[in-house]
């Protein structure tokens, strides 16, 4: 569980980075995010992130861990990307997550949040199709995000050879996040 100061420092820490990517767009974005749950919704309903604040917390937390990985590794992806990458890939979850209230009025412990999915598009055409609302996205940028789920993705079979000969900077990705969402209690 986050404390308000918590979701407050994450609120002004990634809003501070997307206004300062400058790009077409971006504070119409950061309105949407300021305006909508991103920075109060769970990451899940029953795994990582599980909690108020969760989606920011490890949104951001992999953004953190891709520059780390992306520089370790000496791949060149620019910084304004591996933002975008980390902090946008799982917008397909604003405004997706609902309270589970019990018939006593009370929300569930077991399972806090349901899934309100009005757009059922998929997880990674989803975050893209919404992301491109606000701002344009390189190739490399819409393909980490449509694919960071990599082989939890039905269709990354049909799909995989191509995406890992063209952008390989993809299987990290989707790397850091299955890392960030298993190891890393935020």
């Amino acid at each position: 569980m986050l404390t308000e100061q918590e979701i407050n420092k994450n609120k002004n820490e990634i809003t501070a980075l997307l206004k300062n990517t400058k790009r077409q767009g971006i504070e119409k974005l950061v309105l949407w995010f300021t305006e909508s749950d991103y920075f109060t919704a769970p990451a899940s309903t029953m795994f990582h992130g599980n909690y108020k604040g969760g989606l920011a917390a490890h949104s951001y937390k992999v953004y953190e861990e891709f520059k780390r990985q992306a520089e370790h590794y000496k791949l060149n992806i620019p910084e304004e990307s591996i933002l975008i990458a980390g902090v946008c890939h799982d917008i397909c979850k604003v405004n997706f997550y609902q309270p589970n209230y019990l018939k006593s009025g009370n929300i569930s412990e077991s399972k806090p949040y349901v899934v309100n999915d009005d757009f059922p598009l998929g997880h990674g055409e989803k975050s893209v199709s919404t992301l491109q609302r606000f701002i344009s996205l390189t190739n490399k940028e819409a393909m980490l995000i449509r694919w960071h789920m990599g082989p939890y993705d039905p269709a990354w079979n049909d799909y995989q050879n191509k995406i890992e000969s063209n952008f390989p900077e993809v299987l990290l990705f989707h790397h850091v996040d299955d890392e960030v969402s298993k190891f890393y209690k935020l």
